[in-house]
């Protein structure tokens, strides 16, 4: 073989391996690429606390599609007996949720007893299961509702009742606009 076959040889190596590293790059850019745009379009099924003070502070469970595609919810468990809580003994919070299917940005909202809640020293955990068109999901989460009882929220209130009920709800929606 002549040095100029060698240089050719060379060069057919040298592009072979630079396509071959081009490809790797490409697909690893591609699977990349694909997961970002799932994160991001998936849905996000979050169930957490809220705490809303108009008169007397009460305590709700809010499940809420925070993601940007809905989801069928499959599984929803809850470590204790959530009828405990309930306002009415019939009625178990969330219990026939499973099967519900949950747009973007639509949630579903529970009132819970916040008296008998926060008696013990308890802290909710929910596992959750939801499938949207072609994966299926699972998180937990965790409430700890002596969190809740550490915030303070002084109000303001007027002299006659009504308004202090007022009062009470308009400077609750100023606190939710912060």
């Amino acid at each position: 073989m002549t040095t100029s076959d060698w240089i050719e040889i060379l060069g057919i190596i040298t592009s072979l391996i630079t396509s071959i590293i081009a490809i790797i790059i490409s697909v690893k850019t591609l699977q990349q690429n694909n997961k970002m745009i799932e994160e991001s379009t998936r849905p996000y099924i979050v169930v957490c606390g809220k705490v809303i003070n108009c008169q007397d502070p009460t305590f709700y469970l809010v499940l809420k599609n925070y993601g940007s595609s809905g989801a069928t919810i499959t599984s929803f468990k809850c470590n204790c007996d959530l009828s405990k809580y309930s306002y009415s003994k019939s009625h178990i919070p969330f219990e026939h949720i499973a099967g519900t299917f949950v747009a973007p940005n639509q949630s579903f909202v529970t009132a819970l007893l916040k008296n008998e809640l926060f008696k013990n020293d308890l802290e909710l955990k929910f596992d959750i299961t939801y499938k949207n068109s072609d994966k299926e999901y699972s998180d937990s989460f965790n409430i700890n509702l002596s969190s809740y009882t550490d915030l303070i929220q002084p109000k303001a209130a007027t002299d006659n009742k009504e308004l202090k009920i007022i009062s009470y709800a308009l400077q609750d929606l100023v606190e939710k606009q912060l």
